[in-house]
């Protein structure tokens, strides 16, 4: 016995909805990337260095997506420590030196930062959409020679403690100022008391108030 569907109205009024949606959705798919694109490494013009805010623990994917748009991203990472397991030293993986931060580089444009804004697990620009944060080349390249002596800067962080009020030196935050909320310390060298390697600054952009956490080597006491 053929058993055969039979359409009613309704099969094909909601069918009819979703090739509606399907085609918003790819419309909508298609107008995110050409915003993206106007991001890109390619555009003409001057170009700035802006900080994107992201979910926990997404700087990587974000970081992935807009290099296979060719947008320029810069994700630092720094050495994630040691830890001791079962009487053995485990090197930790490395992490983000600003976790949920990216720096990107790219000509402004209302349709860029819009198309920034879409990307997945981007939360915001620091300071806002409108006025968002800017970062003088000058300053990108000291924050990179920093973190590439990492292993010289250590003994600065012992000098900060919680409440703390200090000011960026260095970084895409410099500048700006606010206090320790908590420090972080990790163990260097096995057998010696832990070391405050960063700590997270309660700071206040263009009116807008942010946690970040940063290796205290960019900051210097007020």
């Amino acid at each position: 016995m053929n058993m055969r569907h039979r359409f009613t109205i309704s099969d094909k009024v909601d069918q009819l909805r979703i090739e509606q949606e399907l085609a918003r959705c790819t419309s909508l798919r298609s107008i995110s990337a050409s915003m993206l694109s106007m991001a890109g490494a390619n555009q003409s013009g001057e170009r700035v260095w802006f900080v994107l805010q992201t979910f926990a623990n997404k700087e990587k994917a974000v970081e992935n997506t807009l290099r296979a748009a060719g947008v320029l991203a810069y994700l630092p990472f720094i050495p994630g420590g040691k830890k001791v397991r079962r009487g053995r030293v485990a090197h930790c993986a490395d992490r983000p030196a600003l976790p949920g931060y990216i720096m990107v580089s790219f000509v402004p444009s209302p349709a860029a930062i819009a198309g920034l804004l879409r990307v997945k697990f981007v939360d915001d620009f620091v300071g806002g959409a409108e006025k968002p944060h800017r970062i003088r080349d000058e300053t990108m390249n000291r924050f990179k020679v920093l973190l590439g002596e990492w292993s010289d800067v250590k003994a600065h962080a012992e000098a900060f403690a919680a409440g703390d009020w200090v000011r960026f030196d260095e970084g895409p935050f410099v500048g700006y100022s606010g206090h320790i909320s908590r420090i972080r310390k990790m163990v260097l060298v096995r057998g010696m008391r832990p070391v405050g390697v960063e700590g997270v600054v309660e700071v206040e952009i263009n009116g807008k108030r942010s946690s970040i956490t940063t290796p205290l080597a960019l900051l210097v006491k007020m």
